[in-house]
């Protein structure tokens, strides 16, 4: 199944300042995503749980992608920090479950660079496509 189906389901948390930022400017330069990303607008990364995570899953997403502020850049000082240390938990929980890595991504974005969110994007849902060809 490719995630191109229409059935298909990307789930994306982002940031409320720099990855949010990328998406409205994707939006604004008219930079085409897929319409089987579905994103959800943090105030911030660093309050997102493995749980929440999960529940995506458990909901029929074939893909969680995490998108934050760069190093250094997190309007609440620690918040990509907090997220980064989830991340091996959770990819732990995920694999007990049987999904792959490629599945579940945290990735980081400019303010403003729609460019870069939609190529970000793009290379997550190659790699489902790839883990899901080859099962």
């Amino acid at each position: 199944m490719k995630i191109r189906e229409k059935n298909s389901k990307i789930i994306l948390f982002t940031c409320n300042w720099n990855a949010y930022s990328g998406l409205e400017a994707a939006g604004a330069e008219k930079i085409p995503y897929s319409p089987t990303v579905y994103p959800i607008r943090l105030a911030c990364l660093g309050r997102i749980t493995p749980g929440i995570i999960l529940k995506a899953f458990e909901n029929g997403a074939n893909g969680v992608l995490l998108l934050g502020c760069g190093e250094g850049e997190c309007q609440f000082e620690l918040g990509n920090k907090q997220v980064a240390e989830i991340v091996p938990e959770t990819k732990s929980l995920l694999k007990m479950l049987g999904y792959n890595d490629k599945q579940f991504q945290l990735d980081f974005v400019d303010a403003g660079d729609g460019k870069s969110f939609k190529e970000i994007i793009q290379n997550f849902i190659n790699g489902i496509d790839e883990v899901q060809g080859n099962q």
